[in-house]
């Protein structure tokens, strides 16, 4: 299971995921980058992506591409290292996406006490 990352995510976040997500790819490293969202999402799907973003815009756009499987991390405007944890965190849900009934997930930021 590999994901894309899309324009809104660093491709640092490849690395960080290797273990987890070998084969994932960055829309800035893999000639997407100003492509749009219906392309990225087209090729996200025909590929075998998971795409994941940080825009909200892609809930609409993933019910006009039935085979799209796309994971949009809420209040992420963070660090990579936080957008990694949260990824981590939903491993599963994230890599069990393509064989699902489900087309897109939510995922909120881990909010600690005090913060």
């Amino acid at each position: 299971m590999k994901l894309l990352f899309d324009e809104s995510l660093s491709p640092r976040l490849i690395p960080l995921l290797y273990d987890l997500f070998p084969g994932s790819e960055s829309a800035l490293q893999n000639g997407l980058a100003c492509a749009g969202d219906h392309l990225v999402l087209y090729y996200a799907a025909a590929h075998g992506f998971v795409l994941i973003s940080t825009d909200s815009g892609f809930e609409c756009l993933s019910a006009q591409v039935p085979e799209a499987k796309v994971v949009i991390l809420r209040s992420c405007a963070c660090p990579i290292d936080v957008a990694a944890e949260v990824l981590r965190r939903n491993a599963i849900r994230v890599a069990e996406l393509p064989n699902s009934a489900e087309r897109l997930i939510m995922l909120e930021r881990a909010v600690r006490p005090g913060k």
